[in-house]
């Protein structure tokens, strides 16, 4: 049986001191422990009065004493015991000035933290300053060629990552999966190679531990075997790395750290909310293989709400948490493949949703009332009109509020007959309207009449 279990945590962070203590008796301890632990003694080494194991994973002495501390019935599996506790919930990233100055790193810590999020964990990530954080890590800089982080002790995650500067000098995808390989350690993955370094470093060497006493509690549902590429825990990065996790990753933080108590999209009733437009709440959709979906950026509200998320861009295949927005029933939707999902077309439907995240489109005009703006002169409505609109106008520039908008915008001038996109700003009641023909509309004259409304693109 293996014993207890150490996460590799990559940062090279001085080990401090207290007062009154002495630093070699505390490092004896520290490898004392790690070698009682499992770790083979060739894999633990002493840099400036710090002790680090696989090469990077810097080892307070807490987070040795918490390796032996084996929780009950864990022998059989090969997880760490030095995990994030339930009480942190909202984990803030605060990066140093000098760190932000380097656009790769910025832009890699934003992608890291949405690679965390985008997976629905009880656990959400969130770049500081900012509120609601119940554990913080220091985002900082190194002049040397590693970057680097640490154990979690006490149930919080290791206090800082330290990014080597070098990482600047490569693509965004890099930087995101250097960054995001850091985090993971600060909440307690250890490199999935972690027996055997050569898998993922080609410089080597290897290193051979035996099949016992090496410090790893596999997390169930994941292989045993690391391959190059096969994680984004593994030891060290390959240049055509994307940043993203793969599905054993995935797996791995599921069962570390669960979903979170966010309610499964698939249990709600999205049609019992029509008539409740602009109603939003928060569900949580699991890893998304297929989904009937009609529409796009607007969805039939029959719709499989996770697929619609994913094809909308909003989350990965692999699922999250989504905000979803009760829209009004269109006129017609429009079927379009993005992201890996193919949706249909279907003419009118009585509800509709969006979501939060993705660009919010504009509602079809048939679906407005432009009459229940009377009295808001000046209100501006952008919306949209497909082709194959047709209706009854009356006026020229100025028209009925109970014309049809998208007769009316042709009219205009504004759109063609294949329709487009429009600003219908709601003006007062007029004395007379004027019939006339433009564009290939012809439209009426009337009398006095209570609305109005002009069209501009």
């Amino acid at each position: 049986m293996f014993k207890q279990a150490a996460v590799l945590a990559v940062t090279s962070v001085a080990l401090l001191v207290g007062c009154g203590t002495d630093p070699q008796a505390e490092q004896e301890e520290i490898i004392s422990n790690l070698v009682e632990a499992g770790f083979p003694a060739d894999d633990i080494r002493v840099s400036d009065d710090a002790v680090y194991v696989g090469g990077d994973a810097h080892v307070t002495l807490e987070a040795s004493r918490e390796l032996l501390q084996v929780p009950s019935g864990s022998a059989e599996q090969y997880r760490s015991n030095n995990l994030v506790g339930p009480g942190v919930t909202k984990i803030c990233i605060n990066p140093t000035p000098l760190f932000d100055s380097y656009a790769n790193l910025r832009q890699g810590l934003d992608l890291a933290i949405a690679n965390f999020n985008e997976l629905g964990l009880r656990l959400t990530f969130a770049r500081g300053p900012t509120t609601g954080c119940t554990a913080n890590i220091v985002a900082t800089t190194n002049n040397t060629a590693d970057s680097v982080a640490g154990f979690p002790t006490n149930g919080a995650p290791y206090g800082t990552i330290d990014i080597s500067v070098l990482m600047n000098d490569f693509n965004v995808d890099l930087n995101e999966h250097v960054i995001t390989h850091e985090l993971g350690h600060t909440i307690g993955l250890r490199h999935s190679d972690y027996y055997n370094r050569y898998i993922s470093c080609p410089s080597g060497p290897p290193q051979d531990t035996g099949d016992e006493g090496v410090g790893a509690i596999l997390i169930p549902g994941t292989p045993e075997a690391a391959t190059s590429g096969g994680s984004l825990m593994n030891s060290c990065p390959n240049l055509e790395d994307t940043g993203e996790f793969t599905d054993n990753d995935i797996t791995a933080l599921r069962h570390l750290y669960g979903l979170n108590q966010v309610t499964s999209c698939s249990s709600y009733n999205i049609p019992s909310y029509r008539g409740q437009n602009g109603t939003q709440f928060q569900c949580a959709c699991a890893a998304v293989s297929g989904g009937s979906v009609w529409g796009t950026d607007f969805y039939t509200d029959d719709s499989t709400v996770c697929a619609a998320a994913v094809h909308a861009g909003v989350i990965p295949a692999t699922g999250g948490t989504v905000t979803l927005f009760i829209q009004p029933g269109q006129s017609s939707y429009s079927g379009t493949t993005r992201n890996g999902f193919t949706t249909s077309s279907y003419g009118a439907w009585g509800g509709s949703f969006s979501f939060s995240g993705q660009a919010q489109p504009a509602p079809i005009c048939s679906t407005i009332n432009f009459m229940s703006y009377r009295g808001q002169s000046g209100k501006q409505t952008r919306c949209n009109c497909p082709a194959g609109f047709g209706g009854a106008v009356w006026g020229t520039d100025l028209y009925t509020d109970d014309s049809d908008v998208c007769a009316a915008a042709q009219h205009a001038g504004v759109i063609p007959a294949t329709g487009g996109q429009v600003v219908v700003t709601t003006q007062p009641a007029q004395g007379s309207y004027t019939g006339s023909t433009r564009n290939g509309i012809s439209t009426y004259s009337y009398g006095y009449w209570g609305g109005s409304f002009s069209i501009s693109p």
